[in-house]
């Protein structure tokens, strides 16, 4: 088949029916691969934006992959370990460059596309941080490389400030009512009743933390 879509991790019923949809080919893997002429690699949960992906397609046309860009504020200095960073700085130089929502990569079969995709694997072997596995992958190929805007994937920003609120206050609760809690003079934030002086202590540690 042409055009399919390559799952990273477990079973996703709605990616899967997304691209039944769409008549796209479903393959599962546990690392990037091109099982299609044009594949889709995406994590397990993704929420693809399905209207978006027949230009995807086109744009592969021309370029060797395609894949939105991650978040305007971070850069590679900001992410993963230092020791990747140092990994990463070697191939790269400067670490001040954007990066990826790997999360949803495009990518044509051709040589410049499987030395990608073969690289990012090599990369990800060692690696904590898959965007600067890519990254290190992108620099050492050097693809045509189309970079979409990060509306293709704002879920993913949404998604990595939850897990990010999860790890310092725990995961949210199904129910039970809203209060607000003042964490510093004049700021507050909203917690479930009963978590006021949780949510103002871990505020204050991170204070500390600097």
């Amino acid at each position: 088949m042409k055009n399919g879509l390559l799952i990273i991790g477990k079973q996703d019923k709605a990616a899967e029916g997304g691209a039944r949809r769409g008549g796209l080919g479903i393959e599962y893997g546990q690392a990037p691969a091109l099982p299609f002429d044009k594949t889709l690699i995406v994590q397990s949960g993704t929420r693809v934006p399905w209207g978006l992906v027949p230009a995807a397609w086109h744009f592969l046309e021309r370029w060797d992959a395609a894949v939105p860009l991650w978040r305007y504020g971070q850069t590679a200095a900001d992410v993963g370990t230092p020791a990747e960073r140092k990994q990463t700085a070697a191939v790269v130089r400067d670490l001040r460059v954007l990066l990826h929502s790997v999360e949803l990569l495009f990518v044509r079969d051709n040589d410049d596309g499987r030395a990608l995709v073969e690289c990012y694997r090599r990369e990800l072997v060692d690696s904590s941080e898959p965007r600067l596995a890519f990254l290190r992958a992108l620099y050492q190929v050097k693809p045509r490389l189309c970079v979409l805007p990060t509306s293709w994937l704002a879920e993913v920003d949404q998604r990595s400030k939850q897990d990010a609120r999860a790890r310092v206050f725990g995961p949210p609760r199904t129910s039970g009512p809203l209060v607000s809690v003042e964490v510093a003079p004049g700021r507050y934030v909203k917690c479930a009743a009963g978590d006021e002086e949780k949510v103002v202590a871990q505020f204050a540690q991170r204070r500390r933390r600097g």
